[in-house]
């Protein structure tokens, strides 16, 4: 029971299952209200029932759709983070090489939007700069059939870009880190700590046929340890992590 009672403490704390706390809560009431006698209208006893059932039936609803959780970067597709990064206050982005998520665009609307305002967070990990022929950069030129251009002359780009952030003037608060290991896998967090936060992690693989095919999984406070060991894992790069040289 005590476990029970740590675990519901736990979800309102993280903010996850509110509504079916807050639906027992009021069936509860009602029930203790029934069992001393309290004379509570037949309307009033169906419409708790039928809601109480209303928000059960809408939560195995989204639990059917968890496969969609399950997908690759052609998700960005469907549903665009641009606008999620455009409203956020806080992100967090992990990009080994960053050539792709971290472009001209993106990082413009990192400008207009969660740096525009003075509660807003911007910081950003990517890896050291190495040379072609390392070991590191031998690792990420293999993780594609196809590559486009080496991930050393992508890797300094994005470095490059990153540094140009800083002399922005902004509201917000900015930073940027590198890493001297690749984990193989990025991760991308909008507001994880707030009501509708998610986490975006993607695992690199080996030999994709591009870069859309790798495994893409979306994460939000719904999935309980998991979403918050993701965000821990961000956390542990950060403290890992140095500030790159001026």
């Amino acid at each position: 029971m005590r476990r029970r009672l740590r675990q519901i403490k736990q979800d309102l704390q993280r903010g996850r299952y509110i509504d079916l706390y807050a639906t027992t809560a009021v069936a509860l009431v009602f029930a203790i209200l029934l069992l001393v006698g309290a004379d509570l209208p037949q309307s009033l006893r169906w419409s708790l029932l039928f809601a109480g059932l209303g928000f059960l039936l809408l939560r195995a609803a989204f639990a059917y759709h968890r496969e969609d959780r399950f997908l690759d970067r052609s998700d960005y597709d469907r549903n665009p983070v641009t606008e999620d990064l455009r409203n956020a206050k806080d992100v967090w982005i992990f990009a080994p090489v960053g050539s792709n998520f971290l472009n001209e665009e993106r990082c413009g609307v990192l400008r207009s939007g969660p740096l525009s305002k003075a509660t807003g967070n911007v910081r950003i990990v990517v890896l050291k700069q190495f040379e072609p022929g390392d070991a590191i950069s031998e690792q990420l030129d293999a993780l594609l059939d196809y590559p486009v251009q080496a991930a050393a002359d992508s890797l300094r780009e994005t470095r490059n870009r990153l540094k140009a952030m800083e002399n922005w003037q902004v509201n917000g608060t900015y930073a940027w880190h590198d890493l001297a290991v690749n984990p193989g896998f990025s991760i991308v967090a909008v507001n994880p700590h707030s009501a509708g936060g998610y986490a975006n992690v993607e695992f690199h693989g080996f030999r994709n046929d591009a870069i859309r095919s790798r495994m893409h999984i979306h994460l939000t406070k719904e999935d309980g340890a998991w979403y918050f060991y993701w965000l821990d894992q961000f956390e542990e790069i950060w403290r890992a992590a140095s500030e790159p040289p001026v």
